[in-house]
């Protein structure tokens, strides 16, 4: 009987291993930047901890921020928790660290080979937004592919690519932080954490990764879409998005426009192209939302649309049945956001 116990037991994980293989390789690949981070940043942090951890809490609190942000602007209703921060896990460690080290050898190249004045002026903006921006894609990639009932269009791959790009910029920050306390010795560190948050944060952070990545994610979301255009007819918009994320990040690290006017001003630029797509995609989810449930086809009440009259319509139920109502409710809602990601055009 132990015997049939253990045999049982070991199948049911191969099993489970056979349908995780993608969850694995981004867990693997997480754990890997990781370790680069902390290899890379050691020595720092062992000299200035509390530094560190200063500039860890401000960074956390903007995260939370972001996150919060991000998950209420989702029309309909908000991402999963475990696909929100499996995208930000990804960003914040995978791609972050596999980037420090991309990132310095091309940079070492650009040198090498236009330059010491060539590569103090380009070598950024020649080298960021090929690799950041393609490891911060591929794990929307893996994370879309292992979740392809949640990735139904092109809104969802925006989202996910923003919690990416959140979880980069984040972590990004925190390695400028601590590179500006070694280039001053220590000296003033709270001085400049508090300057590397104020001009990261404050002055930066709207038209930073998050911004770029979700406009490429955007891209994922219209491969992987449910509904029946053919591949061919896909790859192409799908790849202007890419090449728009990395033209923003371009002019993001490019040294034109470099006074403090200028770099709010490519802010403004790319915060204005991710707003202009996410209020595009919105726009049109909510429509083809609001068809269907005014269709025949459907007998689920228009109630559905929107965070109030589902809260109204909560609020009419008695106590005792409230929560099988939200669990009612979420199971429509995946309906609901399921038929307003077709993309074909079909009227209801």
């Amino acid at each position: 009987m132990t015997t049939d116990v253990a045999s049982a037991a070991y199948a049911s994980v191969r099993r489970h291993l056979r349908r995780r293989p993608v969850g694995w390789l981004c867990a693997a690949l997480c754990l890997l930047g990781a370790a680069l981070i902390i290899f890379e940043f050691a020595a720092v942090i062992r000299v200035f901890p509390g530094l560190g951890l200063l500039a860890l809490a401000l960074l956390v609190i903007t995260l939370g921020i972001g996150v919060a942000v991000l998950r209420r602007l989702r029309p309909i209703q908000p991402p999963r928790r475990v696909w929100t921060w499996s995208a930000v896990a990804w960003g914040a460690t995978a791609a972050t660290g596999c980037a420090i080290v991309a990132n310095t050898g091309l940079q070492g190249i650009w040198f090498k080979e236009a330059g010491i004045d060539f590569g103090s002026r380009w070598a950024a903006a020649l080298t960021a937004p090929l690799n950041e921006e393609l490891l911060k894609l591929s794990g929307v990639a893996l994370i879309a592919l292992g979740a392809r009932r949640l990735v139904r269009g092109p809104l969802d791959g925006f989202f996910l690519g923003a919690f990416t790009g959140l979880g980069f910029q984040v972590v990004e920050n925190w390695t400028y932080a601590m590179n500006s306390i070694l280039a001053s010795g220590g000296v003033n560190g709270s001085t400049d954490v508090t300057q590397s948050f104020a001009t990261r944060v404050l002055l930066t952070g709207l038209g930073s990764h998050w911004a770029m990545s979700a406009v490429a994610g955007t891209g994922i979301g219209i491969l992987l879409a449910h509904d029946d255009r053919p591949a061919r007819r896909r790859i192409i918009p799908a790849v202007l998005c890419v090449l728009t994320a990395m033209a923003m990040h371009w002019f993001f690290d490019s040294p034109l426009l470099n006074s403090v006017w200028g770099i709010v001003g490519k802010v403004a630029v790319n915060f204005l192209v991710a707003l202009g797509f996410y209020l595009t995609l919105r726009h049109r989810v909510r429509r083809r939302a609001r068809a269907f449930l005014l269709s025949p086809r459907t007998a689920l009440s228009v109630d559905l649309l929107t965070r109030r009259s589902r809260r109204r319509a909560l609020r009419r139920v008695p106590p005792t049945w409230r929560p099988a109502s939200r669990a009612r409710t979420s199971a429509y809602l995946d309906v609901v956001e399921e038929h307003a990601a077709d993309s074909t055009g079909q009227a209801y």
